[in-house]
């Protein structure tokens, strides 16, 4: 059995490029926002079908995965994708140039050698200007793991800048527009991006990525069934039911199926056995790492599950669900916990005082 299946989604593809509009109503000029667990097949999505969509609609498509290298900082990550598209258009550049000539150097100034335009210094907002301005095209930047860009100042600063870079091309008079796609594998943790008057993009709203369909369950199943005798071909019904239940992940499925095929049992009881194997060891493995906990840091993790991005640790009403017999603790205590459980993995600070779970399994295996 293959251990991978692409199966094409163009009409999700089409969903997505027709949302990048001006239109006030159909359109996410604002920026879009997608969040999907990780391993659902989101990246090869956005690298097989959107991407190749609309650079067939005309346009110019920039992508960045801020989990490509994380030894890198997300900031210097973004500037280089931008410094490659602009180094791409380097003809139109230098046509424009002979006519316009531009610079300018502030906030994450970088500068780029192109072979034709020459030396070309400015801001990231001043790249993505000249980029359309050059070329008379639309520009799409899509950031994967876009919440990664929030471990760094650079990182944060390079999403601020984004945004002005947005602002200062839709709302000129050029001809094409700049739209902004970012992804997430963690939907509170993308959610950082927008949540509050000190988030970048404030106002914009999180959606939930398209999950594979019925369509890769089919294929799969007529993959597998292809090499099976006529007596032991299994259910698509079967295979889709799995599929949802362990989150739509493609690894997770072929594991369970590849165990059942080389095992001593098959069929439907076997299928389920195995998912339901596959689903209580992953829960088992974090609520045993839980256990060893203090109450304290137990009792923030279940807050936390519960209030999402919303959760806020010191305020009074908080601290009092947080304590045994509706004794509060003290900010301190909360603050040591807190920072006891960003040590070992299991929560992450988007910003000052704020804080979500590191994975949204935790948040599962804890709801039960």
């Amino acid at each position: 059995m293959a251990t991978s299946l692409f199966v094409p989604r163009p009409e999700e593809a089409a969903r997505i490029a027709d949302l990048l509009t001006p239109d006030p109503l159909f359109g996410e000029i604002a920026g879009l926002f997608l969040a999907a667990p990780r391993r659902t097949g989101k990246s090869t999505f956005l690298r097989r079908d959107l991407m190749p969509l609309l650079q067939e609609q005309g346009r110019i498509v920039l992508y960045v995965d801020l989990w490509a290298d994380r030894e890198v900082d997300p900031g210097k990550l973004i500037v280089t994708c931008i410094a490659r598209a602009l180094e791409e258009s380097d003809g139109p550049i230098a046509k424009l140039r002979r006519n316009v000539p531009f610079s300018g150097v502030g906030a994450l100034g970088f500068r780029v050698e192109l072979k034709s335009a020459g030396t070309w210094e400015g801001t990231i907002p001043d790249a993505l200007l000249l980029l359309v301005k050059a070329t008379g095209k639309d520009v799409v930047m899509i950031v994967d793991e876009a919440q990664h860009s929030l471990i760094s100042e650079t990182g944060k600063n390079a999403m601020f800048a984004l945004k002005a870079a947005r602002d200062a091309v839709n709302q000129s008079d050029l001809e094409g527009k700049l739209y902004l796609v970012m992804t997430g594998s963690h939907r509170d943790k993308l959610a950082a991006l927008v949540h509050d008057h000190q988030a970048p993009f404030f106002g914009a709203s999180v959606r939930d990525f398209p999950p594979l369909g019925r369509e890769y369950t089919a294929a799969l199943t007529g993959h597998l069934n292809a090499r099976l005798a006529d007596n032991a071909k299994l259910d698509p019904d079967l295979v889709e039911a799995a599929f949802d239940r362990l989150g739509r992940r493609p690894e997770r499925l072929n594991a369970c199926l590849r165990e059942m095929i080389l095992g001593t049992e098959f069929g439907e009881a076997a299928l389920n056995k195995l998912v339901d194997a596959s689903i209580d060891a992953a829960r088992e493995q974090l609520l045993s790492e839980i256990s060893t906990l203090s109450d304290l840091q137990q009792a923030l993790l279940r807050r936390m599950a519960e209030d999402g991005i919303e959760f806020a640790p010191f305020t009074e009403a908080t601290r009092k669900r947080l304590g045994a017999q509706g004794k509060a603790p003290s900010k301190g205590a909360v603050q040591k916990a807190l920072n006891a459980l960003r040590d070992k993995g299991l929560v992450w600070r988007p910003g000052f005082g704020r804080y979500v779970l590191e994975s949204a399994e935790v948040a599962q295996a804890l709801r039960g």
